[in-house]
């Protein structure tokens, strides 16, 4: 996928997209070839694809024999006075999110892997801690939408720092990429780890390596410029091309060379980093501030 974002424009999309409708346009058929419709939802990717689409009740089933990673499918389906949230149903009773962008009488999900999608009315979290935080839309957007969850009930922990595995998951879960399963890393247990998915997925993409061939250290805290450059290869990984981008304002951003320094001019043009007068790429980034980076990162990639 190809595009840029309006900075100016950003913060307010995020905050009010859910919740006022977009302004209504002719329905367009999708230039990307059709591979299958159902009453409500049309199936189609640029990757040719057997597909077999249904919908029974208000499940709305997709079966591939070509998703992966790199050839993602795009599901549209038409909300006909459905609301909520559209989810992944991965077992009876257990939802989890996927990437989607709400065009108020219809939504277009993108997945990269077999899915049963269905409208979540589940009400939101409620996080004490956020109520004063700059990053407290980015936080919520992303919570309604099941990407990010608080460390308890009602407590995001916003300035709490993030984990290599945590950071995986999020960024997986967020782009709905599918999980596989790597043995490389010595310390990644891929039958017993929560995070063994998310981290193989990642690899595979090269967006995130180990910490040696053999390591990943998946309990090691993420700084600004870990996180910079995990977001910058997830964009490149769905196709963005950011085609403008403005001067960093960073007085320690002179020492920034060649990926680093273009995934940072990408992420400050489209507005994820924060005008400060200096980036301290080695410091942790806290779990606020991915928040934003994540949602405005989403956002670019026309996935929230």
């Amino acid at each position: 996928m190809k595009g840029k974002i309006s900075k100016g424009v950003l913060v307010g999309l995020l905050s009010i997209s859910l919740v006022i409708p977009m302004q209504a346009h002719a329905y367009q058929e999708p230039t990307s070839y059709v591979h299958m419709k159902t009453p409500n939802m049309t199936v189609y990717s640029a990757y040719g694809a057997t597909i077999n689409a249904s919908e029974k009740g208000d499940i709305f089933s997709i079966k591939a024999n070509i998703v992966n990673n790199r050839q993602p499918l795009e599901v549209e389906i038409f909300k006909n006075g459905q609301g909520g949230i559209l989810k992944q149903v991965v077992k009876k009773g257990v939802l989890e999110p996927v990437a989607y962008r709400d065009l108020n009488d219809r939504v277009v999900a993108t997945i990269h892997n077999n899915a049963e999608l269905k409208f979540d009315n589940s009400p939101p979290n409620y996080f004490r801690d956020i109520g004063k935080s700059t990053y407290s839309s980015y936080i919520t957007t992303l919570s309604k939408r099941g990407i990010v969850q608080g460390k308890t009930a009602d407590n995001f922990g916003v300035n709490d720092s993030l984990t290599r595995a945590q950071v995986s998951a999020l960024l997986t879960r967020a782009f709905s990429f599918q999980q596989v399963q790597t043995k490389q890393f010595k310390d990644v247990d891929a039958k017993k780890s929560w995070y063994g998915g998310y981290i193989g997925a990642l690899h595979s993409l090269g967006i995130i390596n180990g910490k040696t061939p053999t390591t990943f250290d998946p309990n090691g805290k993420i700084t600004r410029q870990q996180a910079i450059l995990m977001l910058g290869r997830t964009l490149d990984a769905v196709d963005f091309v950011q085609e403008e981008y403005a001067i960093l304002p960073y007085q320690d951003s002179y020492y920034l060379q060649g990926e680093t320094l273009r995934h940072t001019e990408t992420l400050y043009e489209i507005g994820a980093l924060d005008y400060k007068t200096n980036l301290l790429p080695n410091q942790f980034i806290t779990r606020g501030e991915f928040a934003k980076m994540l949602a405005v990162t989403l956002s670019a990639a026309g996935r929230l």
